[in-house]
């Protein structure tokens, strides 16, 4: 495997939702409601990305393994 194929299986592993934090925050991307919050909130944190960590930490997505 050459190197542009190993980048391009990398961001698709990076495109796969870890947990249900990674689905959310797509879910909140795609009905916009991010693109409000981050309106509101400015430089200032929301918590957004505090969350998603603690929810995919809370309801990983099972990883399937190669053997």
């Amino acid at each position: 495997m050459d190197l542009k194929d190993q980048i391009k299986q990398q961001l698709q592993e990076d495109k796969k939702s870890k947990g249900f934090g990674d689905t959310f925050e797509k879910i909140m991307i795609f009905t916009g409601i991010k693109r409000l919050v981050k309106w509101i909130y400015g430089e200032e944190d929301c918590g957004c990305d505090r969350r998603k960590d603690l929810w995919n930490k809370w309801f990983p997505y099972k990883q399937k393994s190669c053997n």
